[in-house]
């Protein structure tokens, strides 16, 4: 997933590699409250300029899409190292 939807609001992913561009913009991450406390997400406000650029909504959604597939490899490698844990041999 490299996007989301939050009342009315465009939430792009963002990780190591492309968070400070968010931040520099001075864009928001999306949060949410569960049990009286706050959650973050690896998800933050897409700027407003992608609404009317065509060009800027395409280099913004690749940054997103990138991200997400390097949480996803992420993800991969982390359950096949626990995975070789649990089982002590390698997949």
């Amino acid at each position: 997933m490299f996007g989301l939807v939050a009342d009315d609001v465009l939430y792009l992913k963002v990780d190591g590699e492309s968070v400070d561009r968010f931040i520099d913009l001075g864009l928001e991450p999306f949060e949410y409250e569960k049990n009286g406390a706050k959650i973050k997400m690896s998800y933050y406000m897409a700027p407003e300029s992608i609404f009317e650029d065509f060009e800027q909504a395409k280099e913004w959604a690749a940054l997103a899409f990138d991200a997400a597939l390097r949480a996803r490899k992420s993800a991969a490698i982390a359950t096949a190292k626990k995975k070789k844990d649990l089982h002590g041999s390698t997949l």
